[in-house]
């Protein structure tokens, strides 16, 4: 049987989403081109229909997954820059709800370790989806000493993403829970200061 032209865009948005969710939960090479369109509710066999590979498909997936990050941190901040939009954008990446949501979250704590290792294709697509998350930020974030604002946008994901790899990998969630506000404190540390209070103290972002 032969789909018209918007029953295949509304079949591959249902495999995109599906891919978004499944390398998410089960990483690049876990997440199998069958569990894939099992996700979207097809046969994999129409998968080739679509995709050309599923390097191809981590690329759009990327790109057209459940809401870019930088944008979806960024709602409803359009009067807010400098450190407290910093500090709003940590707060929401840095939170349980972002380290519990891994289906549904940002794809750099995600897939990371995994892409570092697959080929050209798939690490290109994910270098793009890094550059879309700075170039999302940079103009609304301060800059740090030594650091333009899109070199700090990116020490800033690096140390998020990391914060939450590891607050998601360890077993006591007292120690994920430390874990996500020692990297809030160390990612926006002049807020405190100008404040007057030491790190920690009553104005602190809870997760």
């Amino acid at each position: 049987m032969r789909y018209g032209p918007e029953q295949r865009k509304t079949t591959r948005r249902r495999i995109l989403a599906a891919a978004a969710r499944k390398f998410r939960e089960g990483g690049f090479a876990g997440a199998g081109v069958d569990a894939v369109m099992a996700e979207a509710g097809l046969t994999a066999g129409g998968f080739y229909a679509h995709f050309e590979s599923k390097e191809a498909l981590l690329a759009e997936a990327l790109a057209a997954g459940p809401g870019h990050p930088g944008e979806r941190l960024a709602a409803g901040l359009d009067g807010t820059a400098g450190a407290p939009f910093l500090r709003e954008v940590v707060r929401r990446y840095l939170s349980r709800s972002h380290r519990d949501d891994v289906a549904g979250g940002c794809a750099l704590p995600a897939l990371a370790a995994e892409v570092a290792r697959q080929g050209p294709e798939a690490r290109a697509a994910f270098e793009g989806y890094l550059r879309r998350f700075v170039e999302r930020l940079a103009p609304r974030v301060p800059g740090g000493p030594g650091l333009p604002p899109a070199e700090r946008v990116l020490a800033t994901a690096a140390l998020a993403a990391g914060g939450i790899m590891l607050a998601r990998a360890v077993a006591d969630p007292g120690l994920s829970d430390r874990i996500l506000r020692a990297c809030r404190r160390l990612a926006v540390p002049e807020l405190a200061e100008e404040a007057g209070q030491p790190r920690g103290s009553a104005g602190e972002m809870t997760p």
